[in-house]
């Protein structure tokens, strides 16, 4: 069937570019631009994979993140951070860290479109 990705991102301008190129691929997208409505859109849509950006206002990916897991429901969605690719703001954040967090990746925004799509196709 048809994959299905939550992205929630606080950024509208990198959300048009991700979710439009997820569409091109066949996928279908729901966004959310905080992390309140991200877990609501989470628990209506069960999708198959969320994109959560780290850095938002409201909510962190990171509590986003611990919320989503907290719900069993919802606790088997693969989640994927996504992360500014040289903000000084950010933390180093590393894989094992993100993995040991609950997330399954660490996607860098600095990504080509091309490489993006590749990796969230390999991690459905």
């Amino acid at each position: 069937g048809v994959k299905k990705v939550l992205l929630i991102d606080d950024e509208l301008e990198l959300i048009d570019i991700y979710a439009s190129s997820l569409k091109n691929d066949g996928y279908i997208v729901i966004t959310a631009e905080d992390g309140p409505e991200g877990i609501e859109k989470a628990r209506s849509e069960k999708p198959d994979l969320i994109l959560l950006d780290l850095k938002m206002p409201k909510m962190s990916g990171m509590e986003v993140l611990a919320k989503l897991k907290l719900d069993p429901d919802i606790k088997d969605i693969k989640v994927v951070f996504l992360t500014a690719f040289s903000d000084p703001l950010v933390p180093a954040i590393d894989v094992p860290f993100a993995q040991y967090r609950g997330a399954t990746d660490l996607i860098k925004k600095g990504l080509s479109l091309t490489d993006f799509i590749a990796k969230v196709g390999s991690l459905m």
